[in-house]
């Protein structure tokens, strides 16, 4: 039998994301699209000069204008999944499932719940604005198609999310499958520094993990070794965050939607918004597949020589 259903409104805060009220909503996106573009141009200046004295070659020059994204990148991540975290704990908290997911006339989430989750929410929509400025004007430098269509389809959630004041949970799962970020940023400076600089500092980083012999004879050998460490530990990261949570929060929310609890939500807003995650869920565990595949090779095995690679 499905429940009783509640009134679903909207509470009327400073924070509230309005996409009505054009004015409002164009100064609280800029506003928060700068939150991340300070620290994005403070990367770069950082970058550069960590790397001014090293040969100005045209690899070495496309490394310095790409290192400040994924360092933004991995940044934000580890943000966004700090406010998932906090969003799901506070929504988990709620004893009635309908105020997990909608504001009602009896929600019993507080206001400065409310505000925190409105504020996490302009700063996830803000980067992923930004970000995907930045992917457009570059393109296909930061990202090819599919980096456009996944900025795009998180922001159509944010924006959906956000101004209808739904999908609380939801909303927390899916910024905590971010958590797995940051390892995919290091793998890329690990790509980098390997076959890209062909950097000996990554023959340090792979002693210091414990590598020996052969494993460390060379930069390429070195490198793979500490690639292939990293991807296992992405992995392990994805597995937690996209397939455990994701698939834990949208079976939740499936179940929440067959029995009722949904039905005051506009119906634009959770059949699109079950649209997306399922289209999300499906790339997770395409993606997942490619991971286990590849690390059941095992690891690479360094080729027989002392002689390091320049």
């Amino acid at each position: 039998m499905a429940p009783r259903v509640v009134p679903y409104s909207r509470i009327i805060t400073e924070e509230m994301m309005n996409v009505w009220n054009v004015k409002d909503f164009s100064l609280k996106l800029a506003k928060n699209i700068l939150l991340w573009e300070i620290p994005r141009a403070l990367t770069s200046v950082a970058v550069r000069r960590a790397r001014r004295n090293e040969p100005q070659t045209v690899k070495e020059k496309k490394f310095v204008a790409t290192a400040p994204a994924y360092v933004m990148s991995a940044l934000h991540a580890v943000v966004v999944a700090y406010i998932g975290a906090k969003i799901g704990w506070s929504a988990l908290a709620l004893k009635e499932t309908r105020d997990q997911y909608y504001l009602n006339k009896k929600t019993a989430m507080t206001m400065e719940n409310l505000r925190f989750t409105e504020l996490g929410n302009w700063a996830f929509c803000g980067y992923m604005t930004g970000d995907l400025l930045h992917v457009l004007a570059e393109y296909p430098r930061l990202g090819k198609m599919d980096t456009v269509v996944h900025h795009l389809c998180f922001i159509a959630c944010s924006l959906l999310a956000g101004h209808s004041q739904t999908m609380i949970l939801p909303f927390s799962w899916l910024l905590i499958g971010e958590l797995s970020t940051p390892l995919l940023c290091i793998r890329w400076f690990v790509q980098q520094y390997t076959y890209e600089l062909e950097s000996e500092k990554i023959i340090a980083v792979a002693k210091a993990l414990g590598f020996k012999g052969d494993a460390v004879g060379s930069v390429k050998n070195a490198g793979k070794q500490v690639e292939f460490t990293t991807s296992v530990a992405f992995m392990a990261s994805f597995f937690f965050a996209r397939i455990v949570c994701y698939s834990a929060g949208f079976a939740h929310m499936l179940w929440a939607w067959r029995a009722g609890i949904l039905n005051p939500i506009p119906s634009s807003v959770t059949n699109t918004l079950i649209i997306l995650v399922s289209c999300g869920a499906a790339l997770n565990y395409y993606w997942f597949s490619i991971m286990v595949k590849k690390a059941l090779r095992g690891p690479p095995k360094p080729s027989s020589t002392t002689k390091k690679e320049r």
